[in-house]
């Protein structure tokens, strides 16, 4: 499958909201005690829920995963192997530099080598709850992403059972076809939160909370696979969805762009929803913030396959090189965001006034592209054709 360019882009936008729920929350003038009167943010509280950007980074990803690799999978075209070395070639040479950086640099202002130092460059931090945010603090979602990574020809071989599909993407999507990729996808989510909730209860009762592993139902349901495994299996049936319908013919027209703008607009006002129902913490709001959060991982999976029709000036706008350039780079943005290569960055601007935010941000993606070229891309290429064998090199921008 060619790169979708508004896909790589859309990737940038979900770099975006987690950067600016960081500001809102950490960088902003009055946090840093530099308030001033020309900085106007108008949208503060949707940046207080930008964390939102992280679901659509995993429906992001169980679509492109799934729409790339089931097919290949299924007739065997693309060995495990090579699967597995394109997947460690995507995140971890960026991922153990930033990490390297972080520890050093904690290293000589005096921290001693711990447990949860190791545990972070493993990149397993997602799995205790109180190591969560330490080392690289937005790290805890790449082991999500990596588990996903690991379970996922497993995924592809159960769905090809539970569907009987075989694998052949020209096969029409039915009505019957869909229930049954449903049902079964559905069945996955079951299995994996039984399995998260049974390894909870192990956890405490056999004695293996070492640092919260496993540590609590509600760190499990928030930063483990089991618990965020239905944002993938959204992208997962996105994906089916794509490879059995004919969208180029169903959304031809102007009907793309609409549906992308509906899809952009309902994000945003779930998004605001969801801020107004935080303000009310009764069991009621909190039923319908989750509520609000799955409908934003949902909504995306539409946006997902909206934007994956040609033509219309929504996909140009997104297909531009500049916008397709920073979703290239958005790995190393969401990286260092909260990193010890951010305090010089967030100290420097403190006083910029207005411009405080834009020069932030140009600072951050200037480092970020720069990382992009001279590590993680030629990393990429290398650790491919050093160790994937004989197949077809991954086309930029895609995972």
């Amino acid at each position: 499958m060619k790169e979708i360019k508004p896909l790589t882009s859309l990737r940038a936008l979900a770099a975006l909201l987690v950067f600016m729920y960081h500001y809102a929350w950490l960088f902003s003038p009055a946090k840093r005690g530099v308030a001033f009167a020309g900085e106007w943010i108008p949208m503060m509280p949707l940046w207080r829920q930008g964390q939102v950007g992280v679901s659509i980074f995993f429906v992001l990803s169980g679509f492109l995963i799934t729409r790339i690799y089931f097919d290949k999978m299924a007739t065997r075209e693309i060995p495990l192997r090579l699967f597995y070395v394109k997947r460690i070639a995507r995140i971890w040479p960026l991922f153990l530099a930033f990490a390297l950086i972080e520890h050093t640099v904690h290293l000589i202002q005096g921290a001693h080598l711990t447990g949860s130092m190791l545990v972070t460059m493993s990149m397993t931090q997602g799995f205790f709850e109180q190591l969560r945010y330490s080392g690289l603090p937005t790290a805890w979602s790449l082991t999500i992403e990596e588990n996903f990574y690991l379970l996922a020809p497993l995924i592809f071989l159960a769905l090809l059972h539970l569907t009987g599909e075989n694998g052949r993407a020209a096969e029409p999507l039915t009505a019957r076809r869909l229930f049954r990729i449903v049902l079964s996808v559905g069945t996955l989510v079951a299995l994996l939160l039984i399995t998260g909730f049974a390894l909870v209860r192990a956890s405490s009762g056999l004695g293996w909370n070492w640092y919260g592993f496993m540590g609590s139902d509600h760190h499990m349901l928030h930063a483990t696979l089991f618990g965020r495994f239905p944002e993938f299996a959204l992208g997962v049936m996105a994906a089916f969805i794509h490879r059995g319908v004919n969208l180029e013919h169903l959304l031809r027209g102007r009907r793309a762009d609409t549906a992308a703008l509906l899809f952009f607009l309902a994000i945003g006002l779930s998004i605001w929803g969801k801020s107004a129902v935080e303000a009310y913490p009764t069991p009621a709001g909190r039923m319908t913030t989750y509520l609000l959060a799955y409908t934003v991982a949902i909504l995306s999976a539409g946006l997902v396959l909206a934007l994956t029709v040609t033509g219309g000036w929504v996909s140009r706008l997104l297909g531009l090189p500049v916008f397709n350039f920073l979703g290239k780079i958005s790995y190393g943005f969401y990286l260092i965001q909260l990193t010890v290569i951010m305090t010089p960055l967030v100290a420097l601007t403190d006083r910029l006034g207005w411009a405080r935010l834009p020069v932030l941000l140009i600072l951050t993606n200037a480092i970020c592209a720069f990382t992009y070229l001279a590590l993680e891309k030629p990393a990429r290429r290398t650790i491919v054709a050093r160790w994937g064998q004989r197949g077809p090199s991954p086309q930029p921008g895609h995972p």
